[in-house]
């Protein structure tokens, strides 16, 4: 279960007290595995003083963590000292994965920092299918932008390699890295082994992306996969089936390369009404797709 159903449910980020909720939410509703998610030094800080309580309800609940987010935007800031200070939070995102068993970490390359008129996306909370008015700084440079991302993306790779933890990035719809062939751009000039890509097939497919070709350009370096649907217009995280998704022609390719990772079910936003029911749907779908074509 992706930590979407937990942001969905309980706000952003969830209070401490409904962490345990999600958790007995997980189970209740089928699944073996779950993400966590950090979100800013606050949030950070409550994780690491509960970690104890955590890891032994998801432990006594037969759970395994795959996956725990370290989200700090400030990787990404002009200011070195705050880039400093949101690497040293993720260091510490590192610890909470060992200490949960985890064998992933993940962060985001958020909104490059250009103007918004208006909306921007991700700054308070998750919400699909809005529409931006952006303006490009005359100061803005994006070569030196992309550099500094480049050094964050490959600092926070070391910092999870120090841990013998994977480190992926989800290319999201108006982040830095919003499509596939930017992916393939980072993690090439970040050349860290350990560094590869969560595909998230919502994203991808609102961002008109082909997804069986993702996957082929995208191959072994796929690490995890966020399931959802949508129309391929707005980026809308619904239930298989909800879609146009062509579900197929995506796990054959998972296949041609071998994937045996952890399909999480990313399913929530505003839109979804009756979320414990598309939630199961999601799971129940990918279970019958990972028998179809990985499980052999």
């Amino acid at each position: 279960m992706a930590w979407l159903y937990a942001i969905t449910k309980y706000g952003y980020p969830p209070p401490l007290p409904d962490v345990f909720r999600t958790i007995d939410d997980a189970v209740r509703l089928g699944f073996r595995a779950l993400e966590l998610e950090v979100y800013g030094e606050s949030n950070l800080r409550e994780f690491q003083r509960e970690k104890g309580k955590i890891r032994e309800e998801i432990e006594a609940r037969g759970l395994k963590v795959v996956n725990v987010a370290g989200v700090f935007r400030e990787l990404i800031s002009p200011d070195e000292r705050e880039r400093e200070k949101a690497l040293s939070m993720f260091r510490e995102t590192c610890e909470l994965a060992d200490f949960f068993g985890s064998p992933m970490v993940q962060t985001d390359t958020f909104t490059p920092p250009v103007q918004f008129v208006g909306k921007k996306p991700y700054s308070e909370s998750v919400s699909f299918a809005e529409a931006y008015d952006v303006v490009v700084p005359e100061d803005f440079s994006w070569v030196s932008f992309w550099n500094s991302l480049v050094n964050a993306m490959k600092s926070c790779s070391k910092a999870a390699a120090d841990h013998g933890l994977l480190f992926a990035i989800e290319p999201r719809v108006g982040e830095t890295v919003s499509n596939t062939d930017a992916m393939l751009s980072l993690m090439r000039e970040v050349g860290e082994d350990n560094f590869g890509a969560v595909l998230d097939t919502g994203h991808l497919h609102a961002a008109k992306e082909l997804l069986p070709l993702s996957v082929e350009k995208l191959g072994k370096k796929i690490y995890y996969v966020h399931l959802s649907d949508n129309d391929g217009r707005d980026n809308f995280h619904r239930a298989p089936g909800k879609g146009t998704i062509s579900w197929d022609g995506v796990f054959r390719g998972l296949r041609k390369f071998g994937f045996s990772g952890y399909v999480a079910i990313d399913i929530g936003g505003k839109d979804v009404t009756d979320l414990d029911k598309e939630v199961t749907e999601g799971r129940l779908f990918a279970e019958r797709m990972y028998e179809q074509y990985l499980s052999q």
